[in-house]
C-alpha cells in the first residue's frame, strides 16, 4: 500500500471521531449558551422582586454559568462580586443601600445582557419592569406578622387579649 492509501484509511476511520468530537463541543457550547439564558431571564424577571428565591438561585448560578475567562465573563463575574459585597455590607448607610443596590443590579444585569446580545440600556433594565403595588404590600405585611410572631413565641412580647363580654353571673350554665 502506498502512503496515499493509509491516508485513505486514516481519514476514513477519523472523520467519525472528528464529527463525534464536533458535535459533543456544539452542544456543550448550546448547553453552556442555554444555561446563561437562563440565568439571565430568571433575573430579569425577578428584577423587582430580589426576595424571590428563584432571584437569589440565579444569583449563586452566576459563578457557575459564566466561569469562562473571557474578558465579558470577567466584567460579569466582577460585578457579580460587587453587588455581594454590597448585599453583605451591614456598615452601608441604610438611608442609601437600597438606591445602590438597585444600581448595582443594573449594572449586572445589564453586563450580562451585553455578553449574550441583547441590546438592553440600564435605564430599559431599571426602568420597564412591572410589580403590582400589592405585591410590595403583601411582603411588608408577612414581613410584619413574622416579626410579631416570633416576639411573641419568643417572650420578648406578649400576646395583646381584650374582654368584650363576660359571662353573667346570674346565668346557669
Amino acid at each position: 500500500m502506498e502512503w496515499k492509501d493509509w491516508v485513505i484509511v486514516f481519514a476514513t476511520l477519523a472523520a467519525p471521531l472528528f464529527a463525534i468530537q464536533a458535535t459533543q463541543f456544539i452542544d456543550r457550547r448550546r448547553q453552556q449558551r442555554e444555561e446563561q439564558l437562563k440565568v439571565f431571564r430568571t433575573l430579569m424577571a425577578t428584577r423587582a422582586a430580589t426576595l424571590d428565591p428563584r432571584h437569589v438561585e440565579a444569583l449563586n448560578m452566576i459563578d457557575v454559568v459564566f466561569h469562562s475567562n473571557a474578558k465579558a465573563q470577567i466584567e460579569i463575574r466582577r460585578t457579580w462580586k460587587q453587588y455581594l459585597d454590597h448585599l453583605s455590607n451591614k456598615s452601608y448607610p441604610k438611608d442609601t443601600w437600597g438606591t445602590r443596590r438597585s444600581e448595582i443590579l443594573v449594572e449586572l444585569l445589564h453586563a450580562i445582557a451585553t455578553f449574550l446580545g441583547f441590546d438592553f440600556d440600564k435605564t430599559e433594565i431599571k426602568n420597564q419592569c412591572y410589580y403590582p403595588e400589592g405585591f410590595g404590600s403583601i411582603e411588608e405585611e408577612q414581613g410584619v406578622i413574622r416579626r410579631s410572631l416570633a416576639e411573641i413565641l419568643s417572650g420578648k412580647k406578649s400576646l395583646p387579649m381584650h374582654i368584650t363580654n363576660l359571662p353573667n353571673q346570674n346565668q346557669e350554665s
